[in-house]
């Protein structure tokens, strides 16, 4: 009995997508998809609008007593190291001086409902100081600016 292992076909060959079938007729199932289940909470990010800043206030009680809410995490709330990096640890799971990018995670709301946590996240009342920011590549070159120090992963003897 003959097993099929690996890929089929080469770039030249057109290759169909395992979920295709369900996503153009509609049967693809999507997380928005699958109802909650019952006393589950849903979790929503306070991301900030800044490229480069530091946090200068937060002030999240607003948030926190907004109705069916049941928590509000910082990254003083995180046990532990603040951070999720997985190879170079320089990603923090919530901002907590400054910024590195729009979107950037910096509190958490735990609310009973997806109404009640998109309610309550624009009550935040946080204080940044804009600070000059690099947006493209040719800024970055002419700062030195890296997004980390060069390295080399080496096994054995290359040469």
């Amino acid at each position: 009995m003959a097993t099929k292992t690996g890929i089929t076909g080469n770039i030249h060959s057109a290759q169909h997508h395992d979920s295709a079938v369900k996503h153009v007729t509609g049967q693809a199932v999507y997380v928005d998809d699958i109802n909650m289940p019952k006393n589950g909470l849903v979790v929503l990010i306070g991301q900030s609008p800044h490229a480069h800043a530091s946090i200068l206030d937060m002030n999240l009680a607003n948030v926190a007593s907004a109705p069916g809410v049941m928590r509000v995490m910082t990254a003083k709330d995180v046990p532990g190291i603040n951070d999720c990096g997985p190879v170079v640890h320089d990603d923090p799971i919530f901002a907590s001086e400054k910024v590195s990018y729009v979107g950037q995670s910096v509190f958490a709301v735990v609310a009973e409902t997806m109404t009640a946590a998109r309610a309550a996240l624009p009550l935040a009342r946080i204080d940044y100081e804009p600070l000059p920011a690099i947006l493209t590549i040719d800024a970055a070159m002419e700062a030195s600016s890296l997004l980390g120090p060069p390295t080399q992963m080496i096994k054995g003897e290359p040469d």
